[in-house]
């Protein structure tokens, strides 16, 4: 179900040259998006709910994604307005929204071909990881002061259903994990600019290689935290064969081919390597609050898989056993 109203996506269509009433909806999750296609190319315009001020944000992620473009990682491009901005306010009395557009990317995805899903592609989503950080580490400089992605920190939680009984158990974990990650350091090498969604459905495949796109969670981070989430998100969606016995299994094996790939485009030390299923646990842990930060407290609206990973998150958490695929060596 879309949500921008006629007036709004009017206001986004025009400013990027599309006719409104060609816009296919596509989808609403964090940001609405639109497919649209000009002259044999497909685009994607995407609306961020989000007050003025944020546009500085979005520009800087923008800025972000031409750069690594320039320098040969394989994105979706972002375009520009008619009047050759790359983002525009869209608004009325109500609400306001940011509006951006791509060009959309050829190939795959992971799971439409799951011959595909082997050490060769992991091998290839390091390496482009690796690329996209070196080059940020080595030569990327932002537009300005006021084009600046956000840094990372810890969550904010102000739902009040999440305090009591089991969801208190997922908070204090969380917060135990976070103090680990406040006292890392952020020296050059190891800290920077990141993708920080990395994962399967964020990238497209074509002949081996890999496109890359929705950078809409970037922010200054670690680069091991990167590549934790891109093995959280392996593990989740692609750890299911029955060749693999477990998935500490999986997540070993994913890693291995991974860490080749990237460690061939970027150098990490092996301390950060070490700390990579810190990271993994990091975002098993705070993905429950993505999808409960507004639930209301009644269970009876949550799925079973919901109330499923929410029982078993639990238990491991009070048996003191790391999330499934995080309790490796490295």
């Amino acid at each position: 179900m879309h949500l921008v109203n006629q007036h709004i996506l009017s206001q986004a269509a025009i400013a990027f040259g599309m006719n409104p009433t060609s816009l296919e909806f596509v989808s609403n999750s964090t940001n609405e998006v639109y497919r649209y296609i000009k002259d044999n190319q497909i685009y994607y315009l995407r609306l961020s709910e989000k007050s003025i001020e944020y546009e500085m944000s979005i520009q800087a992620e923008v800025h972000w994604v031409r750069f690594l473009a320039m320098n040969g990682v394989r994105v979706s491009i972002p375009v520009s307005t008619i009047e050759g901005s790359m983002t525009a306010v869209c608004s009325d009395d109500e609400k306001c929204y940011i509006a951006t557009a791509f060009e959309g990317a050829s190939g795959k995805f992971f799971d439409s071909d799951i011959q595909a899903w082997n050490s060769p592609l992991f091998k290839r989503w390091g390496a482009t990881m690796g690329r996209m950080h070196e080059l940020t580490s080595s030569l990327y400089e932002p537009k300005d002061s006021q084009h600046m992605r956000v840094k990372w920190s810890p969550l904010e939680i102000n739902n009040p259903h999440l305090h009591i009984g089991k969801y208190a158990v997922l908070v204090s974990k969380l917060r135990a994990v976070e103090q680990e990650l406040t006292l890392l350091p952020t020296n050059p090498e190891a800290y920077g600019l990141i993708h920080y969604d990395f994962h399967p459905y964020n990238f497209l495949i074509e002949h081996g290689e890999i496109t890359v796109f929705d950078f809409d969670d970037s922010l200054y981070g670690w680069y091991a935290m990167d590549i934790g989430v891109a093995a959280t998100h392996a593990v989740w969606w692609g750890s299911d064969h029955p060749k693999w016995c477990s998935k500490n299994e999986f997540s070993k094996y994913f890693l291995t081919s991974f860490l080749e790939g990237y460690l061939e485009e970027n150098h990490l030390d092996y301390e950060w390597i070490k700390r990579i299923p810190l990271f993994m646990e990091y975002r098993n842990i705070s993905s429950f609050f993505w999808w409960l930060k507004d639930w209301d407290g009644d269970e009876g609206k949550l799925t079973e898989s919901q109330k499923n990973a929410i029982t078993d998150a639990v238990a491991l958490i009070q048996a003191n056993k790391a999330f499934d695929g995080c309790d490796l060596q490295l």
